[in-house]
Parts: C-alpha cells; structure tokens; sequence
C-alpha cells in the first residue's frame, strides 16, 4: 500500500534541439524511435501537445555549444553515435509549439558566458510574449573548452569567476527586464497621438566589471517581465548562484540519501538571502523505463540495452567531465580519483562517485559507466511498472525532499507516452499529482507556484528590487537603489 503522500510533484520532460537521443547514445537505432526527425517542426508540435496531454509543467531544454573532443581527442564517437551533434538554437522553437497549447511551458538554456545580455534580454522577452508568460531561461555558464574555442575564445572563463561575472550578467538582465519599462508605458491613447510613453520608458546606465550597457530595453513588459529562472549548477559557487537567483532547480543524484544534503544546503542559502525557502522548487532528473508489467518494462530495458552505444556514452561522459575515457579498457575495473579539473562538471563526477560504491562490492566498468550513460545519464533508470515508478518518485520527495522530476527518455514517442499513459495516471491517484493545472492558460510563473497572478518574481526575490517603482523611485524620480 502506498505511504502517505507528503506533497504533490511537478514533471518536466526533457529535450533538446538536436538529432538522435541527447542523453540516451545508440536509441534512434530503434525502428520506432522517432528523434532523427527532430530537425522537423511536426515532432516538436506533437512533443508540446502530449507534454499539455499529461499536465506536464514544462518541457525543458538543455542546449551546449561546440562539440565533445575529449574522447580519443576528438569528436569521432560522438559522430558516429548521433549523439548532442546536429544541433540548433532551441529558442526558434518555443513560438511554435506555445501556438498549439494553452498550458504548458518551455524552459531554455541560455549561457551567461557567451550570450550578449542585451540580445538575450530581447529574445525571452519575445518568447514570453509570443507564449503569453510560458517561458523559463535555464541559467548556465559555459564549461566546455570546445565550445570556448568555437565562439573564439582562447580558453574557458575559471569556474568562480564564470560565476561573478554572471552575477553581474544577472543584474543587467534584471534592469532590462524591471526597470526600463513602466507596467503601464504602453497607453495606445488614439486623442494623445501616443502609443508609448515616453515619460514611463528609463534607459538602463550600467557600468561594471564584465557588462557596459546604454540603452532602453527594446521591448515592452511581457506577462512575466522577468522569465522563471532554472539553475542547475551544484558547486559552492553555483549553490550561491541558485540560492539568490533560480525560482527552480535541476539536481543531480542517483539515490536519493546522497541529494538530501544538497537540498538541505540550497534551502538553507536561501533563507541566508532573506527567502522563503521553499519558493526554490527542487527537481531531480528520472529517466523511468515504464511497462504494464515488469516484464514488460524489463523488455524494453533489454531492447534498449541492445541498441545502447556504450562508446558513444563514454565519449560523452568525457565531455561533461573532461576525463579521457577511451585510456580505460572496458571491461576492466577503474577508479575516479583526485579533485576534476575546475572545468568539468563537477557533479556528474560526485554522483558517479557517490553511487559507486552503493551496491555492495560490485564494481564499475567503463562498459558499466556507459551503459548507465545510455539511459538518459547519471541519474536514476527505474525499470518497473507505474506503481513500482511512483514508490521511487515518492522516496525522492520523503528523502530528498524533491518537488518534482526532469523526466528524459529512452526512446520517443514511446518513452513519453508511456508517462503520460501510465504514470501520471497512478501519480493522480495517488494525489501526488494535479489533475489540471493550477491556472489553465496562465504564466509558468502562476503554475509553478500554483497562485492565480503571482506571474512576477516574489517579493522576497534578489531581483525584485529592480521593479521598476522600487528601482526609481516612485514619488521621487530618482533611482531607489544607487541614486541615478
């Protein structure tokens, strides 16, 4: 019998914009794996309307820059695998799938590192506009040296100072979105001969140690101002980052006793900065191979085993880490020792060393490594039936104190469907789960906290000091934070 539920989740699924299986190596060799048409429009129209189907809060996309050229020295594996190659910019995509959908929402990757904040600042201000409020920017800063070199950098940023400088990135983005339009600038007043008032439009003066920017923002306020804001970074320095600025939060783990701590330490940042901790919503990724029966489900395991590119998976565990995998030979056991480079994923490496040594004295391969890689990543694979899945989910929230699960996939449709068909159903009867969303057709910012008009940032936000009455100063005129 199921225990009591302790709160209800929030799913997202995740994508990405690029041919092949992203986080799943060697699945488009299923016959019924539809992602090689991911470079037509019509898959992510029918992604966006089986996502509202399910009552999904949003689909989620990771984006990266560059290629993986760690493994063996260069991009071969990764070629040959289809794996996170043939890709393009997934914010072309959001118009599309917001215009067959009422309620769902779209979460995109935008990096701090290489993205002219004033531009950035345009774009999720068109797409919360074109979306009517759905839309969330994925914070990251750039980690892979590949990508470095292909957008004309010599090296990657280090790792803390990535970091401050997106502090300062955030602040601009803050002042474009807050501070430069009045709520109510735009007045269409046909007797005036006005359309926009120029009395209620600030240019934004910042000058500072990585950003310089002049300039009104270019466009008017959308529903949102500021897009709901996702993190995913797991350093000290990226646990700051989130604890000030994300509203949600990507965590990494593959049990959960090794993710309660991380949650802990985010909550408790937060409450540093003056927030009420649970206003971060924590989501834990799950990539849930789902079966009528667990004979079922262990069939399609098996089926998506045989079609795993383990090579492929190393080649990309190399890029998200920087370790040369193709020096380890397969089948013989190896150890992950000493501190990662400052440029590497720090957490894929602390979950892979954290769960290691979970299953008694059984050991890790490279083979073994790459087969956990071809289920979506070093993140929890749960084979079983709706109910054997929800158990999981539901010792996520008891343990790790989760509010909800990034659910990638092994094949789609099919992976998907079978969420959308035979989870959430047994999530709904379990009330672990909404049965519609909090506010049908309202802003991801309303559904996500489940309050009718709550589309713009909390009043205990960091970035809520940049509204634009607070920021200027309603009765004086004059900028209420630094005085010009």
């Amino acid at each position: 019998m199921p225990k009591p539920v302790t709160k209800q989740i929030k799913l997202c699924f995740f994508e990405t914009a690029c041919t092949g299986n992203h986080l799943s190596p060697g699945q488009w060799r299923d016959e019924n794996d539809n992602s090689r048409s991911k470079d037509r429009i019509d898959y992510w129209l029918n992604v966006a309307r089986l996502a509202e189907k399910g009552k999904v809060l949003a689909v989620f996309f990771a984006d990266a820059y560059g290629q993986h050229t760690i493994y063996g020295g260069n991009a071969d594996a990764i070629f040959a695998s289809g794996t996170q190659v043939a890709q393009f910019d997934p914010m072309i995509l959001v118009p599309a799938m917001a215009s067959v959908t009422k309620s769902v929402s779209f979460g995109v990757t935008g990096s701090t590192s290489y993205l002219n904040p004033y531009i950035l600042a345009r774009t999720y201000a068109g797409m919360d506009h074109l979306s009517q409020g759905r839309v969330a920017w994925n914070v990251v800063t750039s980690w892979s040296k590949s990508a470095a070199h292909a957008l004309g950098q010599e090296d990657v940023t280090p790792h803390d100072e990535r970091y401050a400088s997106a502090h300062e990135y955030m602040d601009v983005c803050y002042k474009l979105w807050e501070s430069s339009w009045a709520d109510d600038a735009q007045v269409w007043d046909r007797e005036r001969r006005v359309a926009y008032d120029p009395a209620k439009i600030r240019k934004i003066e910042h000058n500072g140690k990585y950003f310089n920017i002049n300039g009104t923002h270019q466009t008017h306020p959308s529903p949102q101002r500021t897009p709901l804001i996702f993190q995913a970074g797991s350093s000290k320095a990226g646990q700051g980052f989130a604890a000030k600025h994300a509203e949600a939060i990507f965590i990494g783990g593959l049990i959960p006793k090794h993710t309660t701590e991380a949650v802990k330490s985010i909550r408790k940042s937060a409450t540093e900065n003056g927030r009420d901790p649970t206003s971060i919503k924590i989501f834990a990724s799950m990539n849930p191979i789902l079966g009528r029966t667990l004979e079922e489900a262990q069939a399609k395991y098996k089926r998506a085993l045989e079609n795993a590119d383990i090579v492929g998976a190393l080649a990309q565990f190399s890029g998200f880490t920087g370790i040369d995998m193709s020096k380890y030979p397969l089948d013989e056991p190896f150890q992950l020792t000493g501190k990662p480079g400052e440029n590497t994923v720090q957490s894929l490496i602390r979950d892979f060393q954290g769960g290691a040594g979970e299953k008694g004295d059984e050991v890790w391969t490279p083979r073994r490594l790459g087969e956990c890689m071809c289920f979506g990543g070093l993140h929890p694979a749960p084979v079983g039936t709706a109910e054997m899945i929800a158990d999981a989910m539901q010792e996520w929230v008891d343990v790790a104190d989760v509010d909800g699960f990034n659910i990638s996939y092994t094949s789609n449709p099919a992976s998907f469907e079978d969420v959308v068909e035979l989870l959430i159903p047994e999530l709904q009867r379990r009330g672990m789960y909404w049965k519609d969303y909090a506010v049908p057709g309202g802003t991801m910012r309303e559904n996500m906290y489940e309050e009718k008009g709550a589309s713009k940032l909390r009043s205990d936000h960091y970035g809520s000091k940049f509204k634009y009455d607070t920021y200027w100063g309603k009765a004086s005129g004059t900028n209420g934070i630094n005085g010009h």
